[in-house]
């Protein structure tokens, strides 16, 4: 592998510019934003010192051959809009890290991540002969960690109590690489990824909708929404082998055409619901055993049942919102048997105080229906008496709906 050397990279969108400290104000405006350093501190730049002094820091590892530090130019607006590095350079083996990346909030979850990674991977893989290429990032941010799994890298797993932070804690690090022998099939996943973007940023938001929605919230599906209020809800994360699954009561807002409700901020596993989730939830619905005893057309034990399943994005609402909302979800439980203003003000504060308030983009919508749609109206009406029996009215009328 060759010596990586600061050079500018560039295609269409970005460019990548070696930094030097003329760079230091902007480098600054791109980064003074605190959330930009919520999982990296310390905060590199709370003022333009502080951000001054980091760049001189950086720039001398970059001449001890140690990292190259870019700034992030969009080649639309000509901002600089942030800044990334080449790190953990092993010459000898052959690899490096690509890492120290920040991007100013307002050109995240863009265009400029992907094709900043895709400048900075080929150079390494193409022009470097890099054989290894790691990305690390703090086990909870997974924002960072979707994005890089979304790039197509291998997580490795969890170095733990890797790194120590400026507040006295230890960071447990996530491990993601990608290595020369996968760099083809990479690339062409990614160059796929930033066209069907670039596609779908100059669609309309209607159409996205249409597209993401394969059933309508009719009144079939919100009684059974409305019945069945617990959810149970399946956090994408791509690197893991498995979706988070937390089980939350929830209230249909059909007005905003979104799912409210709330969850402890003791949460254990809240963090992967920041930064705008994915999420699916699923509704149980109702259930029953159907016996070949029903009728003589039925052949063999069965179970029929009914279940929603919504997918859209997660969004925790502001804390002065959570008064609201919850007195929205209780008069939609509770029917004015149980009202928040009729509660001691101390007790309603303690309760706000200790919940945060979400609400969920309704993007897709399936039914899962199991009702011997297949089977002759007499079957169906022999099963929907048998339901009656069992005082299961609802799912008997549902087989029984399209007739």
């Amino acid at each position: 592998m060759k010596q990586p050397m600061p050079i500018t990279l560039s295609n269409d969108v970005v460019t990548l510019i070696p930094m030097t400290e003329e760079h230091a104000h902007a480098f600054y405006q791109a980064g003074k934003d605190k959330a930009v350093w919520r999982w990296t501190p310390p905060y590199q730049c709370e003022t333009l010192e502080t951000a001054q002094q980091w760049i001189k820091e950086s720039l001398t590892q970059v001449s001890k051959g140690e990292q190259v530090m870019f700034g992030i130019i969009d080649n639309a607006t000509g901002t600089f809009v942030g800044s990334t590095r080449y790190c953990s350079i092993d010459v000898a083996n052959s690899a490096l890290e690509i890492g120290f990346t920040f991007i100013k909030p307002e050109f995240q979850r863009s265009h400029i991540n992907s094709h900043c990674k895709l400048l900075l991977l080929t150079h390494a893989f193409e022009g470097l002969g890099t054989v290894r290429v790691q990305l690390r990032t703090h086990e909870n941010n997974q924002k960072s960690r979707n994005a890089i799994s979304r790039l197509g890298a291998t997580f490795e797993g969890i170095l733990r109590s890797h790194r120590l932070l400026s507040t006295g804690e230890y960071r447990n690090t996530a491990l993601f690489s990608l290595l020369k022998n996968e760099w083809s099939h990479v690339k062409l996943n990614l160059q796929q990824k930033i066209t069907n973007h670039t596609h779908n940023v100059v669609s309309t938001g209607a159409a996205l909708q249409k597209t993401k929605t394969s059933a309508a919230l009719n009144e079939h599906i919100t009684s059974i929404i409305k019945e069945y209020p617990l959810a149970q809800v399946m956090i994408a994360s791509n690197d893991n082998l498995h979706d988070q699954i937390i089980y939350l009561p929830v209230c249909l807002n059909q007005n905003k055409n979104v799912i409210n409700g709330h969850l402890s901020i003791n949460n254990k596993i809240a963090w992967l619901l920041e930064n705008n989730a994915k999420v699916t939830l699923v509704f149980q619905g109702d259930d029953a055993y159907i016996s070949p005893l029903t009728h003589e057309k039925i052949k063999v034990p069965t179970w029929n049942y009914r279940r929603i399943h919504i997918t859209g994005h997660f969004r925790f609402l502001l804390p002065e919102q959570n008064k609201q909302q919850m007195t929205l979800q209780i008069d939609n439980l509770e029917a004015g048997q149980w009202t928040m203003e009729a509660q001691p003000e101390q007790m309603i504060n303690g309760m706000l105080a200790n919940i945060r308030c979400f609400e969920i983009s309704i993007e897709r919508v399936d039914t899962i229906f199991k009702l011997g749609q297949q089977k002759p109206l007499a079957v169906k009406q022999a099963i929907a008496t048998q339901l009656m029996k069992q005082h299961k009215t609802s799912l008997a009328k549902a087989h029984l709906l399209d007739e």
